[in-house]
């Protein structure tokens, strides 16, 4: 087994190091880390690399803000709400939060919000919100509530890159009392031992090291393509372009601060590669004494619910063949991951946190220099995805 504070790799994974080094040279790294589980053992742990923006060595306790992976951590958190009664996902949004049934969504449940087939991928256009008040808070939640989904709820899917978490943490916030980001630390990180936060204390902010990108994030709005007028892709250019900067201005200690700060439970997490290997092998077996689900939940969580829907234009972030589970990623060629058992969420740029129950494999890749995924990932965790197979 690996520790925490060297990078090391076990024996037998040696062709890991060697992709996870090789892609420093082919096709270029600035700062990364690589972590692995095998039934539960931790059997490499790497990083490298420099922080190009604060112009040092990465840290051997380094975080980033790892978007889209976040919804990975939100559906784990969703998983043990439904495995403890506490949330039934083919429950009417409505029966949790009464004023939601506004606009035509009375028979939205929770689990088309969590498998991005509720129709708001976007806050409504003209809400008059502006920056991080977009992404979470009470005017925009209400904005929410009111809206009229862009398609018959159920019917099609369409991936919704923020306001997944906005309204998922309403939910839990109903059902619970208490936030996505409390059960991350309460049910997650402290358990498990790890570095994990959806609005991280303010002391933590010195190890980030942030994320550049290398060409225009699929966040910006454009004007390439010949978009039918109406159409939900000539539709998406325009809530795009009220939607706030993925990442803050770096050279603004306010604005990072708040960024950083705010709890958004789709892109919002601050973590390590560690961190997510680690809970997507406690959601397989025991880690450490720890295990996040049964069998029958992850089963449960797991199940296809987007194969037999039309899917709209994709945002970029994971491709058109994009599917889901409760929350979760599955298997697609965007995220072939191992093979077809394979779950977990890619994050733009090029993060990933996935599981593969056939393998028993927790994997964690984080990076700071952020390329847009290709139809068939990106060829940096990809080259390490291949060597990990190669080793089993």
């Amino acid at each position: 087994m690996v520790g925490d504070d060297q990078p090391g790799v076990a024996e037998g994974f040696g062709a890991v190091a060697d992709a996870f080094h090789r892609n420093f040279v082919d096709p270029g790294e600035d700062a990364a880390a690589v972590t692995v589980f095998h039934r539960g053992e931790k059997v490499v742990d790497l990083w490298a690399g420099t922080d190009v923006v604060n112009r040092r060595p990465m840290p051997p306790d380094g975080l980033m803000m790892v978007a889209s992976c976040s919804k990975g951590i939100t559906a784990t958190v969703l998983a043990m709400l439904v495995e403890r009664g506490a949330l039934d996902p083919e429950e009417r949004v409505a029966a949790y939060w009464p004023e939601f049934a506004a606009g035509g969504k009375q028979d939205v449940t929770v689990a088309m919000v969590a498998a991005h087939t509720a129709g708001l991928p976007y806050p409504p256009l003209g809400t008059g919100l502006t920056g991080l008040d977009l992404h979470r808070g009470e005017a925009v939640t209400a904005a929410l509530a009111g809206a009229t989904p862009l398609w018959e709820p159920g019917k099609a899917m369409a991936y919704h890159p923020v306001t997944y978490g906005t309204l998922l943490d309403e939910i839990v916030r109903r059902a619970t009392g208490t936030t996505i980001a409390h059960h991350v630390r309460s049910w997650i990180a402290e358990p498990l031992k790890v570095d994990m936060w959806m609005g991280l204390p303010d002391e933590l902010i010195p190890r980030v090291v942030p994320g550049r990108w290398e060409e225009t994030s699929p966040m910006e709005p454009t004007t390439e393509g010949d978009h039918e007028p109406g159409s939900y892709a000539a539709l998406r250019q325009a809530f795009l372009a009220e939607n706030p900067p993925m990442d803050p201005d770096f050279s603004d200690v306010e604005q990072v601060r708040a960024h950083y700060r705010a709890e958004r439970p789709a892109i919002g997490a601050i973590t390590n590669a560690r961190a997510l290997a680690t809970m997507y092998a406690a959601l397989l077996g025991l880690v450490n004494g720890v295990r996040l689900i049964d069998d029958r939940t992850l089963g449960l969580v797991t199940r296809p619910r987007t194969d037999n829907v039309e899917t709209l234009i994709e945002s970029g972030t994971a491709g058109p063949d994009i599917r889901f589970g409760l929350g979760y990623q599955l298997a697609s060629p965007s995220m072939p991951g191992f093979g077809p058992t394979t779950f977990g969420h890619t994050g733009a740029g090029g993060r990933l946190g996935i599981a593969d129950p056939e393998r028993q494999i927790g994997f964690g890749y984080v990076c700071s220099l952020m390329r847009n995924i290709g139809p068939e990932g990106d060829p940096r965790w990809k080259a390490l995805i291949e060597a990990i197979g190669s080793c089993l």
